[in-house]
């Protein structure tokens, strides 16, 4: 079941969450939601209080471990496309997520552009957008 986080799956949302930031901010501005699997919070999706250039833009997604590979990743992401139909959807990763770069690819997102330097990590920041209808 996906439906918008609340302060009662913080905890879980913790256990789960590779970002940093505070997830209690986004719950307060309705930006979170959440996928239920068997009454725990399998994995959430975040978008960005602007946007990117005035267009809605994902910031987070994350799926718990011991969920990944059954579809929930991609659940959570058509669930935000439906609420942008017409528009154009932004996201991004890093350019060594090849899980995320798999799903995005399936879905038929396109990459717009990158930047270097930008993570910790030394990977690049690719971004991606899809036309919704």
């Amino acid at each position: 079941m996906i439906r918008p986080a609340t302060h009662s799956d913080i905890t879980r949302i913790e256990e789960i969450n590779p970002f940093s930031g505070n997830r209690a901010v986004e719950i307060d501005e309705a930006r979170l939601t959440v996928i239920d699997s068997a009454g725990s919070v399998a994995g959430f999706v975040v978008e960005s209080r602007n946007g990117l250039l005035g267009r809605p833009y994902i910031e987070y997604l994350a799926v718990g471990k011991e969920y990944r590979r059954r579809g929930l990743a991609l659940a959570l992401l058509k669930a935000i496309e439906a609420k942008h139909s017409g528009k154009r959807l932004f996201i991004s990763t890093e350019s060594s997520n090849s899980a995320m770069l798999r799903l995005l690819e399936r879905s038929a997102y396109i990459q717009s552009g990158s930047i270097s330097n930008a993570n910790v990590s030394g990977a690049d920041e690719l971004y991606f957008f899809k036309q919704l209808t």
